[in-house]
């Protein structure tokens, strides 16, 4: 939610009475102001630093249109390339004019959309899920609270030519992790490691080994911020990505340029595997809160990676240590004026002990508001959730019961997982991603000396279903 206004609005019962400004919540009787706090999670206060725009439904109605293309750039420092949502492909923009935003690859979407026609490329994702009667990122992202409008559609809702409302970057790859669904792209670690081992080939299934970032990307990165210094205050949300912000001098930088040029509109969010010192994040999070407090900032959002729990995700995140990742953890959820997110990516080999975190964070929503989201994979093939069949109903189903319903966002959480689920249930086994997933766990088990028979013997079973052994 935007406002207190809306919030208040959303939740009330017809009984309770009106309650227009945040600042008379203490005024509103005490069985009320309770059911606001622990059955809604409502912090008080926490109202005052939302963004002043009203949530508007995304004003284009067509079959197709989606509210990420007109709304949100992705930007890829090393590759120089952009894209408006994680599921699409990635392509080239100016670098002399920067305008990552309407290219005519985007602007040619736009156009298509309008006239209810999927694009041409790369919304396969959505336009699948759907086709299986799931709920997909663009149906999610039509009415999601926080998400802003480009202005020009406020007077024309055919503008293709508009404003970014969210920015997110991925400055460099730069990572100490290397999981499995990842690559050199997003992780140095992944390219440390191929180029250490060369290519692998077997069958159907290719890792290369050479990754080659632009040569331009210390000139791009400071275009980057010649672009936020003159822009930002028409954004909402700006995303720091990776490899990983914590382990990148990037971050540390944008904090130097917000203190400079202040964007008191701005929500800032991290996406993080919180694998790092437990110093390093304090001293990040009470500088971002200096920077709130002085209204250089408007909003602070902790996105923190985490797929499922146990021996299975420091298999899937290596080297994650989950014992590092909770001492994080428990220290931000201590930080209560910081949106908390925990967003996980659904694959074969995380689906199954998925329950276990839910399970916790039920457990930290105790406490405190704790938002959970997932994904599932967009590439490699053989991570997708449907390679082996509807084997994973009774996991999905254990999981989608733990899903808390309580606000909008979570009810729309809930639904994507289960749309996640249907696409798993919509296909039969796929032997040649299953023979790829074969040769690729044995791969990783030679690389870095782990073993993939002892953390899933389920998926022993799964993978004698094909004569796949040793």
């Amino acid at each position: 939610m935007s406002t207190w206004t809306e919030f208040y609005n959303q939740i009330r019962d017809p009984s309770w009475p009106d309650c227009d400004q945040e600042s008379d919540f203490e005024h509103l009787p005490n069985v009320i102001r309770l059911e606001c706090q622990n059955q809604f999670g409502y912090v008080p206060g926490s109202f005052q630093k939302k963004s002043k725009l009203v949530n508007k439904r995304f004003p284009i109605n067509t079959a197709t249109a989606c509210q990420l293309k007109w709304t949100w750039s992705t930007v890829y420092l090393t590759t120089e390339k952009t894209a408006s949502c994680h599921r699409t492909d990635h392509h080239r923009f100016n670098k002399d004019t920067f305008d990552f935003h309407n290219t005519p690859e985007k602007i040619r979407d736009r156009e298509r959309m309008l006239a209810g026609q999927w694009p041409e490329r790369g919304c396969d994702y959505c336009q699948d899920i759907e086709v299986a009667g799931g709920q997909s990122d663009r149906i999610t992202n039509l009415d999601f609270p926080g998400i802003h409008a480009p202005p020009e559609l406020s007077t024309d809702s055919t503008a293709t030519l508009v404003t970014p409302r969210m920015l997110e970057v991925y400055f460099d790859n730069t990572c100490n992790l290397k999981c499995l669904y990842c690559g050199p792209h997003f992780s140095s670690l992944w390219d440390a490691e191929n180029k250490r081992h060369g290519t692998f080939h077997r069958g159907d299934l290719l890792i290369p080994s050479n990754f080659v970032k632009s040569s331009n990307i210390d000139s791009n990165k400071q275009r980057l911020f010649e672009w936020l210094k003159t822009n930002s205050h028409h954004l909402t949300v700006f995303n720091i990505l990776g490899g990983e912000p914590l382990y990148q001098p990037e971050l540390d930088q944008c904090l130097d340029l917000f203190e400079t040029y202040p964007a008191p509109e701005l929500k800032l969010q991290i996406f993080t595997n919180l694998n790092a010192r437990l110093d390093r994040v304090q001293a990040m999070v009470q500088r971002v809160k200096h920077l709130i407090d002085t209204d250089c900032l408007r909003e602070f959002e902790i996105t923190a990676s985490l797929d499922c729990w146990g021996a299975s995700q420091e298999y899937v995140r290596y080297p994650l240590d989950l014992t590092v990742w909770g001492r994080n953890f428990e220290y931000l959820v201590g930080e209560t004026w910081i949106n908390l997110i925990i967003n996980s990516t659904i694959t074969p080999l995380t689906v199954k002990t998925l329950p276990y975190l839910l399970t916790k964070i039920n457990i930290w929503s105790q406490q405190r508001k704790i938002y959970h989201y997932q994904n599932s994979v967009n590439d490699p093939s053989y991570m997708f959730i449907d390679i082996f069949g509807n084997i994973f109903q009774k996991d999905f189903d254990r999981a989608i019961d733990l899903k808390p319903t309580t606000t909008p966002e979570e009810i729309a959480s809930r639904n994507y997982l289960a749309g996640i689920a249907q696409q798993s249930a919509h296909c039969n086994p796929n032997v040649v991603e299953i023979q790829k997933l074969y040769d690729f766990l044995n791969e990783m088990d030679r690389r870095r000396g782990t073993n993939w028979p002892g953390t899933f013997p389920w998926l022993v079973d799964e993978f004698d279903k094909h004569n796949l052994k040793d």
